[in-house]
């Protein structure tokens, strides 16, 4: 699996995740089926990608197809579907359709983030898919907020409401610190977005489970004027 998120403000929008993959291997011996879960680990799987047309993709879920890393596929979708002058909105659906069209249909969700030209100008839009159900949510963007996927257990127990359990099976509500996100600048959605990836990798890091988010961040900030990379993790 893997952690990735989009933060969305008035001046831009931001796409971060981690690097790190975990393979299973499933082994049959007889009526046996056994699974063994992060037999191997990679930190080198990018899953944040630009497109021709100034947009982000991310993704997470099935990080193999056809016994090759899916990372190749998706890099071949950009380059034959995704050109200069593909609009965002028909993004979600180019995904949708070049992954049926493959003999396996992968387990893998998307968040794709940009801007379309309209009559009023530049329009920030913000997708999520999941190509294996055909889905494709638009999220709203007139207010400011983060959108994310994969391994989200630890940052929503960090951001949503918590309640204690008493002993006599009662809940008791903690006060709840909404986050500001009506207040954010574009560094202000850099720093959670850093952040959100980060706190997912070292909370792993030292709890009793496998760590399928790890190594480095990438981090990418669209605005309507340009797509750089602030964080990324090149070839050496």
């Amino acid at each position: 699996m893997s952690f990735l998120i989009a933060v969305h403000v008035n001046e831009g929008i931001v796409l971060a995740s981690d690097r790190r993959t975990t393979y299973t291997n499933t082994q049959t011996s007889g009526s046996k089926i056994v699974q063994y879960i992060g037999v191997h680990t990679t930190n080198s799987t990018e899953k944040t990608f630009t497109c021709p047309n100034g947009a982000g993709i991310s993704t997470c879920g099935d990080a193999s197809l056809l016994g090759k890393p899916i990372t190749g596929y998706i890099q071949e979708m950009i380059r034959s579907h995704i050109g200069k002058d593909c609009r965002v909105s028909a993004i979600p659906q180019i995904i949708i359709d070049y992954f049926h069209s493959l003999p396996v249909i992968p387990n893998t969700h998307f968040i794709i983030g940009g801007y379309d030209e309209t009559e009023n100008g530049k329009q920030q839009l913000l997708y999520k898919v999941n190509v294996k159900e055909k889905s494709i949510e638009k999220i709203d963007t007139n207010a400011q907020g983060a959108s994310w996927d994969g391994e989200n257990l630890t940052l929503a127990r960090l951001v949503q409401n918590v309640a204690i359990k008493t002993e006599d099976n009662r809940y008791i509500d903690l006060p709840f610190e909404e986050i500001a996100w009506g207040y954010f600048t574009l560094q202000d959605a850099v720093d959670f977005a850093r952040y959100a990836v980060e706190v997912t990798i070292q909370t792993m890091h030292f709890k009793n489970v496998i760590e399928t988010v790890g190594g480095a961040v990438d981090i990418l900030v669209i605005t309507p004027d340009e797509t750089r990379w602030l964080q990324k993790e090149y070839l050496k």
